[in-house]
């Protein structure tokens, strides 16, 4: 395990604190970013939100199922808490939890931030904005990665807006290829200026650490 990644397992194991404080352009602090750990696997109210919020933006994931309690537990467990690459942090305005963003796929050179969502209203209205900035941000201060990259479906005007204002460039177009198993529905990203049987497409985009 690389320093990082014991870094990581830490955080999730709470053995160390990685509290993020968000604040607006003018400074104003509007709320913080909570990483989730191991003990979040016994806080029924969080794991409700993140099923509900789950089910309610299905549309807006690679991948369609309908999420329990039961199966976001078991993806915390096993697949999230597992991975020293990766790690999710809550977005609280004061003690209201509104949403959650995260990263994963961390190597030596890049890393992926996804799992960015407004579950709740309330708070700052560029609360999801500060989140993914201050994200960045601290990924370029504590890892020695180069460039912090997304995907963002063509159709998520939303997304595609964030995703701007948060400094995001470069936006290359991907086909994506669905695939159904066991009645889940799957999207595998192809190759770059490739087609879609299905029509439906991905922008990849990046953010470069400034001097890199």
């Amino acid at each position: 395990m690389t320093p990082i990644q014991q870094y990581i397992h830490d955080i999730v194991q709470e053995k160390i604190s990685a509290v993020i404080d968000l604040v607006d352009e003018s400074g104003t602090p509007i709320g913080r970013l909570l990483p989730l750990t191991v003990s979040h696997l016994d806080d029924e109210v969080i794991l409700g939100k993140l099923t509900d919020w789950r089910n309610a933006n299905m549309n807006f994931f690679l991948t369609h199922f309908t999420a329990t309690i039961e199966r976001t537990r078991s993806w915390l467990a096993n697949v999230v808490f597992k991975n020293p690459t990766q790690l999710m942090f809550l977005i609280y305005s004061s003690d209201q939890l509104i949403g959650h963003f995260g990263f994963k796929d961390l190597t030596e050179k890049d890393v992926l931030l996804d799992n960015a969502m407004r579950g709740e209203r309330g708070g700052h209205p560029k609360l999801l904005q500060a989140a993914g900035r201050a994200l960045i941000d601290w990924l370029f201060e504590k890892t020695n990665v180069k460039t912090v990259y997304g995907y963002v479906l063509t159709t998520n005007a939303a997304a595609i807006m964030l995703n701007r204002a948060m400094g995001f460039g470069l936006w290359d177009k991907y086909p994506l290829n669905k695939s159904v198993t066991n009645g889940e529905a799957r999207w595998d990203i192809g190759p770059k200026g490739g087609n879609s049987d299905d029509n439906s497409y991905c922008y990849r985009v990046e953010v470069v650490r400034s001097g890199a």
